[in-house]
């Protein structure tokens, strides 16, 4: 029975949900300095008229209820569903302002896509965008990388205790790293501090070494790192990784990405010196795997194909690939038509079960997670022993994920019910993608990408596209990254709500 919202309820809901509107038009301070900085001076506007609406309709919402109002599970998933949904209409604002999205749709879309870290992009003529505004575009995946629920409301909003867990769970983590969340939310943003650190100066190196400007150097690094740590996939330009034509660039990304897609709890594991736990853990056992294999899937199907002549670039291009969609990160260096009509029907079906499986689960990756597949996989063999085994035999099975931990049918059933449900939103906009008269595979493939948060193309994706399909993309990225619980609660609540306005008329 679904249970309508109490007025205390809706009062704290709209509270934290306008705590973190504010929160973002705070943030947006940071591209108007660069517009100052830059002399783009209708971009300053731009955040300044956007920071204006984002913090006054904030505002509005946070008088609803006193910091520090309790929230249950239940307000826990309205407010993150709702806290993303708002990021997205906001962030969208100023690139609305900008001229370079058709429409106010098309800006939420690059939005959403942004703050899912998606990657897929709706944005005209990239390449002579306003510094401000692809900081902008970056910032959002950093900031919806680490959790814009957890950054905002566990560190800053003064939510304690159960209500705390809570949030961080909704946003689809399940693991505590440190003995409370608020230390886990500082050991997050810690670890990516480190990361885009690091990746700054190193892509700036490269940058400055290939001739490139100083300003811009550190402005291309800073929105590439932000893009492959947060696994996010936007670029500075529209070629993406393809401009820079850099076997070091590749490798540098590639580390970030890895790193990206790792288990914050494994990093904080590896922090401890605790290195064997790369070799024991379930997850990291399953994405070694499934690179291993889908590796040497797309090898095979590259080298059946005259996309690259050299083995040694079917290889470094095969496997950077590979790595940016098993990890979600969504960098390509080939032009989103050769995805149909030149990488190889079996090369091309191998990036297609790696984005659909997704990277490491409490990272900043999408899609079914390394943790589901290497527990539904030792499940089916725990059940087929079972049902070979005597009846009188107890059958016990394990796995390892930072302790030993025991199979159950929970477990198997929580892991199973999860991949189902997002096997069924690929298919399911695949086929709203083929209604919509684009080819199967393009359109599952561009399906597969928005819903693992992905952003590798086939060029379905764009201004022209119908604007059903730009809406069915945005619920997917949005219902991919919360991992369907935060939005089904959303839906349940909205339907309560009607029904008991019904009732009482």
């Amino acid at each position: 029975m679904w249970v309508a919202l109490e007025r205390r309820n809706i009062r704290a809901i709209f509270h934290y949900t306008g705590m973190l509107v504010l929160a973002l038009a705070a943030v947006m301070v940071i591209p108007f300095l660069v517009a100052v900085f830059s002399a783009e001076w209708d971009p300053a506007l731009d955040y300044l008229c956007g920071a204006g609406v984002t913090a006054a309709v904030g505002a509005l919402l946070a008088q609803e209820a006193p910091r520090g109002a309790p929230i249950n599970r239940r307000d826990a998933l309205l407010i993150t569903a709702l806290a993303w949904l708002a990021a997205s209409l906001a962030g969208a604002v100023p690139l609305a302002l900008s001229g370079h999205w058709g429409s106010y749709l098309d800006a939420c879309f690059e939005a959403m896509s942004g703050i899912t870290t998606s990657g897929l992009v709706l944005v005209q003529d990239l390449d002579h965008l306003a510094n401000a505004h692809n900081v902008w575009r970056h910032l959002m995946q950093l900031m919806g990388g680490q959790g814009i629920v957890v950054a905002a409301l566990t560190v800053a909003l003064g939510v304690r205790g159960g209500g705390a867990m809570s949030l961080y769970m909704a946003e689809g983590r399940d693991e505590r790293i440190m003995p409370n969340v608020l230390h886990t939310a500082r050991f997050i943003w810690l670890v990516t501090a480190v990361y885009v650190a690091l990746g700054i100066v190193s892509l700036t190196v490269v940058n400055l070494v290939s001739g490139m400007e100083p300003a811009r150097s550190v402005l291309h690094a800073f929105c590439n790192t932000a893009a492959c740590w947060d696994t996010g996939g936007f670029g500075p330009q529209s070629q993406n990784s393809l401009y820079y034509h850099s076997a070091v660039y590749e490798a540098i990304t590639v580390i970030l990405m890895i790193a990206g897609t790792f288990n914050f709890n494994l990093h904080a594991h590896i922090w401890r010196g605790e290195r064997m736990e790369m070799f024991k853990n379930i997850e990291a056992r399953t994405m070694a795997i499934n690179t291993l294999v889908f590796s040497m899937l797309v090898g095979l199907g590259l080298a059946s194909t005259s996309l690259y002549s050299e083995s040694g670039e079917i290889v470094r291009k095969g496997i950077y690939h590979l790595l940016s969609a098993s990890s979600g990160t969504g960098q390509q260096s080939l032009y989103a038509a050769q995805w149909t009509n030149g990488f190889g029907d079996l090369a091309f079906v191998a990036i297609l079960l790696a984005m659909a499986f997704g990277g490491m689960a409490s990272s900043t990756a999408g899609g079914i997670k390394a943790f589901r597949i290497g527990v539904t996989v030792k499940g089916l063999i725990w059940r087929v022993r079972q049902s070979l085994a005597p009846q009188s035999a107890m059958i016990s099975g394990s796995y390892h994920h930072f302790s030993k931990a025991p199979m159950n049918a929970e477990i198997l059933s929580s892991a199973f019910l999860i991949t189902l449900l997002y096997t069924f939103t690929y298919i399911t906009g695949g086929i709203i993608g083929m209604m919509y008269g684009y080819a199967p595979a393009e359109a599952l493939f561009e399906s597969i990408s928005a819903t693992a948060n992905v952003g590798l193309s086939t060029g379905v994706t764009s201004p022209a596209m119908p604007v059903g399909l730009k809406l069915v993309y945005i619920v997917q990225m949005w219902a991919g990254r919360l991992e369907f619980l935060a939005l089904f609660t959303l839906v349940a609540s909205a339907i309560a709500a009607i029904r008991d306005r019904r009732r009482s008329a």
